[in-house]
């Protein structure tokens, strides 16, 4: 069982308990008040005998209740340390040393470079997370944990993650996709506040006295067995009216801590109900359209909603590129619901997915971070310098997974079409990785492979013989398929890319995405310079393939696509 597990259960079990001991408090008081401590004390309470006066004695609370109730806040206390631990170390990992390197001081607090827990809303963000993954478990309405995060990123959270849509904006989009009230109310209220749910969560266990400041006002950290000794202190001194006060007022604080936290966890679950519901329906797209179903109205209104990269919001505005996007997911469950349960990878890392298409690049530039838009998307890598094509040695070397950059090699062909070796100025000696860059690049379009193309009887022949998987690794072609020419055509890889960490989202992976297509443009913008290499027009990129064993299929699939390139 996962720690939040063992924490869901056991702060429902002192929840339950403490119900029942603010009962046990109320009875207590009431009893004070029902007995006049001169005339029927003895009929009533023990004496303790102090001197010639007899002061009334506390009848203790059940023994088992008290007990029960300090053990449970004191490994409530434990389960929630040792989350938060596991929570960021988790941190750390998935942040991961070459982001610190692109992002300055500022995420190496967050990934770990300062004490655990100095970036506080990253790990709130990440114990809310995974608090609420063990609340749809126990509910049987089981949400994935990265659903759960960019959920949670995007509503409780958005100040970390700045971009996107204007508040109102999102809070109505995200009440429309999930038939909530309007958002900005809910995630401003103390009844389904992350935020406060995890601070409420803290109190528990932490021994203060009733009306402390420590404790504010939700009773959620008074100690029992202290609150019957300072009791039974009161009545010792014949305070019997504080005494019952005490107890009285302790009884309501218990009672209201322990309502306004069961009415956040159930608040909680109710969000969790809804977003079980448009998970489900993400993953039960239907056929392709060239329409949107009310339903799929709302995934788009749930995915813009729930988006903070302004380039990718930008694009989904207009209808058509909402229906082109929805049928973009389809085309990933499609080739990916029968693989992503069974594919893992044997080191234990995330799966590898390699993009093949007819690519180009525009004089357009964006951010390279937005090919790594999400979490669940490991890294984006791409092979050849801008403005170079690909020879179908180096597709079928990156689809394989056995590229190197010692290996390349690049040629040119003249104006009197003959080819000549090329070295492309200041190459750098590693592949170009969307996760360190600092720079812009240029914008890249990917084309689908239509029935008109000879490439696309290959590839489709070669998925219906069998996936396109090579042991951790799975190629997607953009492939169009046969009578759905009219429902795909151009569109950005950062789309692409943003479809792809939709489906893992709903199935928990990470991937890293590879890239085999040409990156030609006839300009050479000054921009380029900045971000890795460029090399000059009709200049294409081949690897050696020596002593390598050959998938023959799958060879002639990308011959087929790339074929022009070698001429």
């Amino acid at each position: 069982m996962e720690a939040e597990d063992i924490l869901c259960d056991s702060l429902f079990r002192w929840l339950e308990n403490r119900e029942g001991c603010a009962e046990e408090l109320s009875k207590l008081a009431q009893e004070l008040k029902d007995v006049h401590w001169r005339s029927n004390i003895a009929q009533s309470l023990p004496f303790i005998c102090l001197g010639l006066a007899s002061p009334i004695v506390l009848p203790r609370m059940p023994t088992a209740s008290t007990e029960k109730d300090e053990k449970i806040g004191t490994s409530i206390q434990k389960l929630l340390r040792d989350l938060k631990v596991r929570c960021g170390e988790d941190l750390k990992v998935r942040c991961g040393e070459d982001l610190k390197v692109r992002c300055g001081e500022d995420l190496k607090v967050r990934c770990g470079e300062a004490p655990l827990g100095a970036h506080a809303d990253e790990l709130d963000c990440e114990v809310t997370s995974r608090l609420m993954w063990a609340l749809s478990r126990r509910k049987d309405t089981p949400v994935p944990l990265d659903f759960l995060r960019g959920f949670n990123r995007a509503t409780f959270f958005r100040h970390m993650t700045p971009g996107g849509l204007a508040p109102d904006e999102v809070s109505d989009l995200i009440s429309k996709a999930l038939g909530l009230v309007l958002f900005t109310e809910i995630t401003s209220s103390r009844k389904v506040s992350a935020k406060e749910m995890v601070k409420n969560i803290e109190l528990i266990g932490i021994k203060a006295e009733a009306g402390s400041e420590a404790l504010g006002a939700t009773g959620l950290g008074i100690s029992l067995y202290d609150l019957i000794v300072k009791s039974e202190e009161l009545l010792k001194g014949n305070r019997v009216t504080e005494a019952r006060k005490v107890l009285r007022d302790s009884a309501g604080e218990i009672l209201d801590g322990q309502r306004k936290l069961k009415e956040q966890l159930d608040a909680m679950q109710e969000i969790i109900q809804k977003l079980f519901r448009m998970k489900n329906l993400i993953k039960n797209l239907g056929g392709y359209s060239l329409s949107m179903t009310e339903d799929q109205q709302r995934i788009m209104a749930y995915i813009m909603g729930t988006c903070t990269d302004n380039t990718v919001v930008s694009w989904l505005q207009g209808l058509p590129h909402q229906i082109e996007f929805v049928n973009l997911l389809r085309f990933f469950q499609e080739r990916l619901v029968l693989i992503l349960e069974d594919l893992t990878n044997p080191s234990g890392d995330d799966i590898h997915i390699v993009f093949v298409a007819h690519g180009s690049i525009v004089d357009q530039f964006m951010p390279a971070g937005g090919l790594v838009p999400t979490p669940n998307i490991t890294d984006t890598v791409i092979y050849s310098p801008w403005n170079c094509a690909i020879h179908p040695n180096t597709a079928f070397a990156i689809a394989k997974g056995f590229i190197q950059v010692t290996n390349r090699e690049f040629y040119t062909r003249t104006e009197y079409g003959h080819i000549g070796h090329y070295e492309p100025t200041d190459l750098p000696n590693h592949w170009n990785s969307m996760r360190r860059s600092l720079h812009d690049i240029p914008v890249i379009l990917l084309y689908p492979l239509t029935p008109e193309d000879d490439a696309w009887m290959f590839f489709h022949q070669l998925w219906l013989n069998r996936t396109p998987e090579i042991n951790d690794r799975v190629i997607i072609p953009y492939l169009v398929p046969q009578d759905e020419v009219n429902a795909f055509g151009e569109i950005p890889l950062y789309i692409f890319i943003f479809a792809l960490s939709q489906i893992l989202s709903i199935d928990d992976k990470t991937a890293t995405v590879h890239l085999a297509a040409c990156l030609s443009l006839k300009e050479r913008p000054e921009e380029w310079r900045r971000q890795y290499a460029y090399t000059s027009v009709k200049t294409f990129m081949t690897v050696n393939m020596v002593d390598r064993d050959m998938d023959l299929e799958l060879f002639m699939a990308l011959r087929s696509l790339f074929d022009g390139n070698r001429r």
